[in-house]
């Protein structure tokens, strides 16, 4: 009796010469190398000024009522703090956010931006909401 043996998934990729932009949305975890936390910084202050949420700025971070943005070499690290945070773990994998963590209580979240995108504005859009 002999084994079949079925084409792997790199033989039927380079068969067909698949295009798989579609798994970006499944996040990379890769760190960008070229993030430029400046202009992060000052797309989430003019957000949260949209948003009617009161900040306070210095060269290198904002700070808001429920939290604070700092820039970092990897990104802008965010971090949130507050009852019942309207997340889940998968948000904080989404393309453009890495090295993020969601406390099992939903009291704190701490992530990394390297992306201004949709992605990100509705991560802060929900934030904002909350605390509205």
């Amino acid at each position: 009796m002999t084994e079949k043996v079925g084409r792997g998934l790199d033989h039927l990729i380079e068969q067909n010469s698949t295009e798989l932009e579609f798994l970006s949305a499944y996040g990379s975890g890769a760190i960008e190398s070229d993030v430029d936390a400046n202009s992060l910084l000052d797309a989430l202050a003019r957000f949260l000024k949209a948003g009617k949420v009161k900040t306070e700025a210095s060269d290198k971070q904002i700070t808001f009522s429920f939290g604070s943005a700092t820039m970092t070499d990897k990104g802008l690290l965010i971090q949130c703090n507050g009852d019942n945070l309207p997340l889940v773990d998968s948000d904080l994998t989404q393309v453009g956010f890495v090295e993020g963590t969601l406390s099992k209580d939903k009291t704190s979240v701490t992530v990394i931006m390297q992306n201004w995108d949709y992605e990100q504005r509705r991560f802060v859009e929900r934030l904002v909401e909350h605390f509205n």
